[in-house]
């Protein structure tokens, strides 16, 4: 019997050829899946913004067509008198939209929306009583900030 030939498997060398070519194959691989997270991670946050500020923008237009007695605030005051007429607090150093809590209680319930970067409600002199939402939020993953805007006409459902 031959004892080459009673030996089966791989040598240490062809071993370690075959990890470097596999690592050769493998490392542009995993660069291109990190890549792709990181992309993944970019896209839900920005998708996760836009969601947050059509859901903050509809809770405020939906309070301000259910307002009545609208009279418009002082012009230096505005954005800050809407919200508290609305049942909003605006927390500049959490960076929150809070319904119906104020700023010192910890209710995480009560958010509406984070990383608010602006806010600004406004009235038109019109006729009839619109009020001018626009709502910008940003994200450390997010290039650039969302921003949302919509114009309600304020009482208009009892």
């Amino acid at each position: 019997m031959n004892i080459r030939g009673a030996q089966r498997g791989y040598t240490l060398v062809e071993l370690l050829l075959g990890l470097a070519i596999a690592a050769i194959i493998v490392l542009p691989l995993a660069d291109m899946l990190r890549t792709g997270a990181d992309s993944a991670r970019t896209v839900r946050s920005r998708f996760d913004l836009n969601a947050e500020a059509n859901f903050a923008i509809e809770k405020i237009a939906a309070r301000a067509a259910a307002a009545t007695g609208a009279k418009a605030p002082d012009a230096a005051t505005a954005p800050t008198e809407w919200l508290k007429r609305l049942g909003f607090e605006e927390c500049t150093n959490t960076r929150e939209l809070m319904e119906g809590a104020s700023c010192s209680q910890a209710d995480r319930n009560a958010i509406v929306a984070a990383n608010v970067d602006k806010i600004d409600l406004s009235m038109p002199d019109t006729a009839t009583p619109l009020l001018r939402i626009a709502l910008t939020l940003s994200h450390p993953d997010v290039a650039e900030p969302v921003t949302r805007m919509r114009t309600v006409r304020v009482g208009a459902y009892p």
